[in-house]
């Protein structure tokens, strides 16, 4: 079972790809020329509050008991380091870092700033020691043991890269050795009572240890995580539950039963933005919530309540990029006294600054449902069944489990309407009143569907059928694909009655797109196809790729879906092909992206993309057009210098019609292009279009990245204007069609084809 949350309103105070939902920001504090990183809260004995946050260059402590206007107390500088982690223990803050500056230990009860401590070696009581000078993280429990995670040492020796037990209790400036655990590195974790729990990031498990002897700790059991890159975990108030973060693009948040040591089982996992590749970072338990840094998508709350279920309840996306990039939000603090929640930037808003920001509760416990989904004439439960609950500011869905039981939420309290709906059934609709805190139990039967079987026939303008045309029909629960015989004739057996798209398309034919409703009794009318070259790519008309990449791996041209990524705002894959054609695919560079930006970019060599042969012989204008996208950057030694570039051949000679480079102005973006081929070579019966792509530093410094897409040979430019109705002078319009060759237009779909009285067509870009 999977759940979805997307919410958006969005914030008068930011751009429109952020968003926030029950948390309201009181206040903020800026540093310059420096990074952020991690996080944590402090309140003295007179009910003052303070954050304690690391910086790239040093350690500040802001006085955060006037949310409205927070103000720094005092700032240490310290070795420049991207990772800096800050827990307390009393009065005393302890800091921890992978500049090898040893364990920066600052009392707080000197708000100057001027007394603090490093420390390198730690003793214990038998005369052995241990040494590190960095750590990449550190827990400090309820008895005054501080857990140094991730450790190492310049000076010699080989201190445990998994956990350092020191006691902070006995003498706060100078802890004492206990023991260690070092089975395996460990990238953060925490502690309560006995035991441990810490994220294996590269074993990719969440790991719990029994530490009553530290001397001496003892594995109880472990699980994997869902991206099996494990960051942190984090243990529920009544100890029978763990919640862990992937440090992965497009990870989760898992949720583990522990009640079974010797069989964790996951009962949960859920994303803050779906699809968009983010990447969740720290989680904390608050009680019945989950508070989590979620890099480019800010701060978000999960109510954890039932921990198989669980609902995010609120979010602040304090960060104006997206996807899977390593900018934005790095920490979140939620036990401050007051209640307020804060939260570290790395980076806000595209600059270089971090950023304190303070947040309020404007949250509350979800709103439950739960149920069984069956099959009306034979009570059979219904597995994969969606259940979505309806509601203007959000869209929440849920399935099915083989059982046919299902359960979500919703952040909302009031009356909505539960659609429940499965491949081969009539959806249903019922309505309830949601309460916060309350579980509704909502249980539905579904009518079956009878399955029949259909036809259709692909011709061209004169009724000739079409032999081997492309035809796709789809919509959100079943999907056919199939292939007309000699005589331009398909069928389908077994669909299911509802509202399909239609797609179908040739080589040497304009593909066409029209939304349908098919039934037994309403048969797929003939479908018309306007000769011409058109290719967005739904369908493989036949374009070939080569050159010097052979891996997919690196970056090669591949037909598909993209899979946007992007670096400090720059995005470097496209995420969706171009807006306004028939499918969602396009010709990118590398299809699958991976988990991180250059990850399956061009390296080193060049992958060229050719199409099929075109026939331009009669004698007319024959119009290019076509969209490009084209990234360049990321360079560890010389500058960006790669290139895209657009030709064409006649079979004898090739002619370049673009090139893109790293200085061109349209990087980074979907571009419309529009070349008259007459005007740069002779057209004969053997023209071809190829799309190359290289990386010209055999050092492979750079991220290379292109797409393709919306290929289309017209009589004059086509523009991209949607809504627009422009006639050409000169010509004289004689007929307007849709898709399906006919003259109604009492639906509009998204493009017509206007036929001119000297026989030309042109397609229009119309409404989507």
């Amino acid at each position: 079972m999977k759940k979805i949350l997307l919410i958006f309103l969005i914030s008068p105070f930011f751009l429109l790809s952020q968003s926030n939902y029950n948390l309201s920001l009181l206040g903020t504090y800026d540093w310059n020329n420096t990074e952020g990183n991690d996080i944590w809260g402090w309140a003295d004995m007179n009910g003052n509050e303070y954050a304690l946050v690391g910086l790239n260059n040093g350690f500040s402590v802001v006085n955060v008991t006037n949310p409205n206007s927070p103000s720094q107390e005092f700032f240490i500088s310290d070795l420049n380091s991207t990772w800096r982690d800050v827990k307390t223990y009393g009065h005393y803050a302890y800091v921890t870092t992978e500049a090898d500056a040893g364990l920066l230990i600052v009392d707080l009860s000197d708000m100057t700033g001027n007394t603090y401590y490093h420390q390198t070696i730690f003793n214990n009581s038998n005369g052995s020691n241990t040494e590190f000078t960095a750590a990449h993280n550190i827990y400090i429990d309820e008895n005054g043991v501080a857990y140094i995670f991730g450790a190492s040492s310049n000076a010699g020796g080989s201190p445990s890269d998994g956990a350092i037990f020191l006691d902070v209790a006995t003498n706060p400036t100078d802890p004492i050795y206990l023991g260690e655990w070092d089975d395996y590195y460990i990238h953060d974790g925490m502690a309560r009572g006995d035991t441990m729990y810490v994220g294996c990031i590269y074993e990719g498990e969440m790991y719990v240890v029994d530490v009553s002897n530290k001397s001496n700790p003892q594995n109880l059991g472990s699980t994997s995580t869902p991206s099996n890159f494990t960051h942190n975990a984090w243990v529920s108030n009544n100890g029978r539950y763990v919640f862990t973060t992937d440090e992965q693009s497009d990870a989760y948040v898992g949720a583990y039963d522990i009640s079974d040591i010797n069989n964790i089982q996951e009962v949960d996992r859920i994303q803050s933005n779906p699809g968009s590749n983010s990447i969740p970072h720290n989680a904390h338990v608050d009680g019945n919530f989950l508070i989590t840094s979620w890099y480019r998508d800010g701060t978000v709350v999960h109510d954890i309540t039932y921990p198989n279920n669980m609902v995010e309840v609120a979010n602040y996306d304090s960060y104006a990029g997206s996807g899977d990039g390593f900018d934005g939000c790095w920490g979140t603090y939620p036990f401050l006294p007051s209640g307020n929640i804060i939260s570290s930037d790395i980076n806000s808003n595209n600059s270089n600054n971090a950023r304190l920001l303070v947040y309020s509760r404007d949250f509350q416990q979800a709103s439950y449902i739960d149920g069984n989904v069956i099959d009306l004439n034979s009570t059979n439960p219904i597995t994969n069944a969606n259940i979505e609950i309806v509601n203007t500011l959000s869209t929440i869905n849920s399935s099915t489990d083989i059982y046919g039981y299902y359960n979500s939420g919703i952040a909302s309290i009031g009356n909505f309407d539960i659609i429940f709906s499965a491949p081969g059934y009539l959806s249903d609709t019922a309505n309830a009143n949601l309460a916060s805190g309350v579980i509704t139990t909502i249980d539905m039967q579904l009518e079956p569907l009878v399955a029949f079987n259909t036809s259709g026939l692909v011709v061209d303008v004169n009724g000739t059928g079409i032999e081997n045309a492309n035809v796709l029909i789809f919509n959100n629960d079943n999907s056919y694909s199939v292939t007309t015989d000699n005589s331009g004739n398909f069928s389908l057996n077994n669909i299911y009655e509802g509202n399909y798209s239609i797609i179908a398309g040739h080589w040497g034919y304009i593909t066409l797109c029209q939304d349908y409703f098919i039934s037994s009794t309403i048969p797929i009318q003939t479908i018309t196809l306007l000769e011409g070259y058109y290719d967005d790519f739904t369908f493989d008309f036949g374009w070939t790729v080569s050159g010097g990449i052979f891996s997919p791996n690196d970056g090669i041209w591949q037909r598909g879906n993209p899979e946007g990524t992007s670096d400090n705002g720059v995005d470097y894959n496209p995420e969706d092909d171009v807006s306004g054609d028939c499918f969602e695919n396009a010709f990118v560079t590398g299809l699958s992206a991976g988990p991180q930006t250059g990850s399956r970019d061009v390296d080193d060599a060049n992958t060229i993309l050719t199409s099929p042969i075109l026939d331009l012989s009669i004698p007319k204008t024959y119009v290019l057009n076509y969209n490009i996208w084209f990234s360049n950057g990321f360079s560890w030694g010389a500058p960006a210098n790669d290139s895209i570039v657009v030709s064409v051949s006649n079979g004898a000679t090739s002619v370049v019609l673009d090139i893109i480079t790293a200085s061109s102005n349209n990087l980074s973006q979907w571009a419309n292009k529009s070349f008259d081929l007459g005007q740069y070579i002779s057209l004969n019966n053997n023209v071809q279009i190829s799309v190359e792509i290289a990386d010209w530093d055999i050092l492979g410094g750079h991220w290379v990245e292109g797409g393709f897409d919306n290929f289309y040979i017209s009589n004059q430019p086509i523009s991209n204007t949607e809504n627009s109705l422009t006639v050409n002078t000169g010509k004289t319009l004689i007929n307007i069609v849709d898709y399906l060759g006919r003259t109604s237009f009492k639906q509009f779909n998204k493009n017509l084809f206007y036929i001119y009285n000297d026989g030309s067509v042109e397609k229009k870009f119309y409404i989507k």
